[in-house]
């Protein structure tokens, strides 16, 4: 039994360095296809920010076990942040990065210290409700946000070519997906999980549980600014809707898809929906109209027959070929 765990183990390093080798090759492999690799290399730098704002949330649902319906607030902060201080102020992109994670904290800060008073059901639907308000702020603030028209022709560094914008996002993303993994694995994260498991049990032992979740909840919003705000800079503009309640949404079903109790689900359930979202669209037109029926009947298959998502799916199925192979 050991061995297998060392040799499962061994083998998911060797995966996880050839992902990453081929992620680093990708750019330079669709360089090569002219505008429409121009195309994927735009398409997978916004996978890779998506996943980054997918994980970021899996931080208080998968490990928190805390559905929040109003994490595009601090997805939107760290993207009005970036667009202001780059467009309004004349900041270099760097330091708006910078800033965007720190403007997030400080708001999941504001609004996580009334959102963790409550459980359930009632902790849900007051992030909706914050969400909401800072969406209609944002979108009734036309002198200082733009409104609904957003902010628009951000200014981009001419360093920052499409392939280069690629490698910038997977550098941040795999620093930030460590760090992820640093956190989960500290005592932090293991108390973290002790609450998701047995809230009244943790608090009988002593742990302040209002604190880790308040906590968690910061180091969350902070993630979700910094994808913000390289999604800000993707696209040159940002918008009303980069707040909106159906945002949070996205992250919500890329875990729930990709397997929401581990690191890599989020990301992967985010690949995987984006990817079938425009595979569907080069398809057909028409078969965007029906993307909602699509996505239920994705979300049906999960869980009826992988409620731990794809991740956990192959777990299972790695299990049953390790132990025919021990036979």
């Amino acid at each position: 039994m050991k061995d297998l765990r060392s040799h499962a183990r061994n083998r998911n390093w060797v995966a996880a360095v050839v992902v990453v080798a081929a992620l680093f090759a990708l750019p330079f492999i669709l360089n090569r296809l002219g505008k429409i690799g121009e195309y994927w290399i735009w398409v997978s730098t916004e996978i890779i920010i998506s996943a980054l704002f997918a994980s970021s949330l899996n931080l208080i649902l998968g490990f928190g076990g805390m559905v929040s319906f109003g994490h595009a607030a601090f997805f939107g902060v760290g993207a009005y942040t970036v667009a202001l201080l780059m467009k309004k102020g004349g900041i270099p992109l760097i330091p708006a990065l910078m800033a965007a994670p720190m403007m997030a904290a400080i708001m999941a800060a504001v609004i996580g210290w009334f959102c963790v008073r409550l459980i359930g059901l009632y902790f849900a639907i007051l992030t909706l409700a914050f969400g909401q308000l800072l969406y209609m702020i944002v979108f009734q603030w036309y002198n200082f946000t733009g409104g609904d028209d957003g902010i628009h022709g951000i200014p981009k560094p001419a360093l920052l070519t499409p392939v280069n914008y690629y490698l910038f996002c997977l550098v941040i993303f795999l620093v930030c997906f460590l760090l992820m993994w640093m956190i989960v694995n500290s005592s932090f994260g293991l108390t973290i999980r002790t609450i998701r498991e047995n809230m009244d049990r943790a608090k009988f032992i002593g742990i302040n549980v209002k604190r880790f979740q308040w906590f968690n909840f910061i180091i969350a919003g902070a993630f979700a600014g910094l994808a913000g705000g390289l999604f800000t800079e993707l696209n040159r503009f940002a918008q009303t809707d980069f707040l909106h309640w159906s945002k949070s949404a996205e992250p919500i079903l890329a875990s729930l898809v990709g397997g929401m109790y581990s690191l890599v689900g989020p990301a992967l359930g985010t690949a995987v929906l984006m990817f079938l979202n425009i595979f569907l669209q080069q398809i057909h037109q028409d078969l965007i109209e029906i993307w909602a029926m699509i996505l239920g009947f994705i979300l049906l298959l999960v869980v009826l027959f992988a409620p731990d998502g794809l991740v956990g799916l192959y777990g299972r199925i790695r299990e049953r070929i390790d132990s025919f192979g021990a036979i």
